[in-house]
């Protein structure tokens, strides 16, 4: 695979090894071929995302729900 490639996504965060002591389920793989035909394993950080407060979308939908009946 030409550097030109891997350094694109290098540029969104993926890594060719993971680092030390860290967890492998809190990072996504992708498998990429160079132009030899070998498959390189590239990581990214899988960022943590806050839960929303759903009691504005659970009032909305109780509202269509009563609608119907």
């Amino acid at each position: 695979m030409p550097n030109k490639t891997t350094s694109s996504l290098e540029k969104i965060g993926y890594i060719k090894t993971l680092p030390k002591n860290s967890d492998i389920n809190e990072y996504e793989s992708i498998s990429v071929k160079n132009t030899n035909g070998e498959s390189i394993v590239l990581y990214r950080f899988i960022e943590t995302k806050t839960d929303l407060d759903d009691t504005s979308n659970f009032s909305n939908s109780l509202e269509v729900f009563n609608s119907f009946l």
